[in-house]
């Protein structure tokens, strides 16, 4: 399964999303690629150092992350999106992802916060996760079974 992350620069919520999930789905048993990017990102830039900081503090890496857009590629080569609002998602359907193909976190914009603002998020984010990740396995074990 590959699984992209969207967020609006790629510096803050989607790569901690994608650090946090890589580090939480490694013992699940799932088979998947983790990627992010960013609707609206300025390429090649690294990730807020609030974000590195507060995914640190969760035992994840951001230190090499460098940010990118959203590719065409992308969007043919992603089995789920995972948005961070529902303006990241309807830019997705304008794009011509499938809503199925969604998921939404509902997670707000620490931009511009401090590092308190980052934790809360990235705490958040990891919640969330964790309710993906049971579905997916889910859907992982309803295939095996198949």
């Amino acid at each position: 399964m590959n699984i992209t992350f969207i967020c609006t620069g790629n510096t803050c919520r989607s790569p901690m999303a994608q650090a946090l999930f890589t580090q939480m789905a490694q013992d699940s048993g799932i088979t998947f690629t983790a990627s992010s990017a960013g609707l609206a990102a300025m390429p090649g830039q690294p990730a807020a150092e609030y974000a590195v900081k507060a995914c640190k503090a969760l035992g994840a890496d951001l230190s090499a992350h460098r940010s990118k857009s959203l590719l065409q590629e992308d969007l043919a080569s992603t089995d789920l999106f995972v948005v961070m609002t529902m303006q990241h998602a309807q830019a997705l359907m304008k794009l011509g992802v499938a809503k199925n193909k969604i998921y939404i976190l509902h997670v707000p914009d620490p931009f511009g916060g401090n590092l308190e603002t980052y934790t809360q998020c990235c705490k958040e984010i990891r919640r969330q996760l964790a309710t993906l990740l049971e579905l997916i396995k889910k859907q992982e074990q309803k295939r095996t079974d198949e």
